[in-house]
């Protein structure tokens, strides 16, 4: 006999809220299925104001505020809510713990054989997907589609790893909520720097290797995104990763730890690009992005000129303007005020301009 039983509802995501939709869709179900279980106490976690109407007088409900969070993952997390304490991680999952507690999501106590899962990024159709537990990534592809050409995939905590087209067809045990998909328009530095935001939001503070590895990382990423990387970042963050595997006192670090490895294992040359080369394929990041001024359409109307105001554009009526690309900020002002699509966007490839302002052909 188990002393506790826990049937954790609580969401990961809160754009993947999960348990919550199968907390509704099969309430009668799990209440059965927990009283099933063997145990001296059963607890439902669930998020305030789900559950409606009552429940046996067997299982202790406890609601919680909040949409989501990370943390509702780890074992030590759920236990100190039993205590009526926050969630904060005391240690890695043990699975020593099992013996004499047992935490179970929905889908482990109901036994479902399909995961749902919430797909975004460059998916085509983008939304909740019922997918095998035990799949390739290819046939999630397959599901929702990708938009234009596949660059990789992000599997969101607790999995926390991205993927390229490699690895498409190797099986992987599914367990997040959430997944994101890469394509060819989006930069891999980008999405990296935005999964490390999110975990360091997530991170409680408890441990050096957990929060502080994760704002480290974060810095780092900032820091050449901002065309201030240095040739040793790639092995720095390499380093400190291996140490966070080791270190961190739950998931949260882990994970991002194999985020950033993976990422660097499948997709270092394009992260290498931004340090060494000052450049951003994808156009993304906005210190690598210059914008020009396209001789065959402008018409020297001057509305770029009116709307700049760092006056990083040289021209007049009638000739065609040309941007100082020392003095602009890349806010995108020009582009938008420019009704002749004369004013274009560039990341590596940089279209011919003229270096001074010329009488317009048209």
């Amino acid at each position: 006999m188990k002393e506790i039983v826990i049937c954790n509802a609580m969401p990961i995501y809160k754009e993947a809220p999960v348990s919550p939709i199968l907390l509704e869709e099969n309430i009668d179900k799990l209440l059965t299925a927990l009283l099933e279980i063997d145990a001296k106490k059963h607890y439902l976690i669930a998020p305030k104001g789900k559950i409606e109407g009552g429940i046996p007088d067997e299982i202790t409900l406890i609601e919680l505020e909040g949409d989501a969070g990370f943390t509702y993952g780890n074992h030590s997390a759920i236990l100190k809510v039993l205590e009526g304490e926050k969630p904060i991680p005391l240690f890695y999952n043990d699975k020593t713990m099992e013996e004499s507690i047992a935490i179970l999501s929905i889908e482990e106590l109901l036994e479902l054989s399909e995961k749902r899962v919430y797909i975004a990024g460059a998916a085509k159709s983008p939304g909740a997907y019922k997918i095998p537990k035990n799949v390739a990534p290819r046939t999630i592809l397959g599901a929702c589609g990708v938009k234009t050409k596949l660059k990789g995939i992000f599997f969101g905590y607790p999995m926390g790893f991205l993927l390229d087209e490699s690895k498409l067809d190797e099986t992987i045990e599914l367990t997040t909520d959430y997944i994101e998909v890469i394509d060819e328009s989006d930069c891999v530095l980008d999405c990296l720097l935005s999964i490390a935001n999110r975990f360091e939001q997530e991170s409680c503070g408890r441990c050096i290797f957990g929060y502080e590895g994760v704002t480290q990382i974060r810095m780092i990423l900032s820091d050449i995104t901002q065309k201030k990387g240095k040739t040793t970042d790639i092995a720095l963050l390499m380093k400190l990763c291996e140490e966070m595997k080791h270190q961190a006192l739950c998931e949260i670090g882990v994970s991002m730890a194999n985020t950033v490895t993976t990422a660097i294992d499948f997709f270092q040359e394009e992260i290498e690009e931004h340090i060494t080369k000052k450049s951003c394929k994808a156009g993304v990041c906005t210190k690598f992005v210059t914008y020009h001024i396209l001789p065959d359409l402008c018409t020297g109307c001057n509305e770029c000129v009116d709307v700049c105001e760092e006056d990083a554009i040289e021209g007049r009526k009638r000739f065609i303007h040309v941007i100082e690309q020392e003095e602009c900020i890349q806010c995108g002002a020009c582009q938008e005020a420019c009704e002749e699509e004369a004013i274009v966007k560039a990341g590596a490839g940089k279209p011919r301009c003229p270096k001074k302002p010329i009488p317009c052909k048209r």
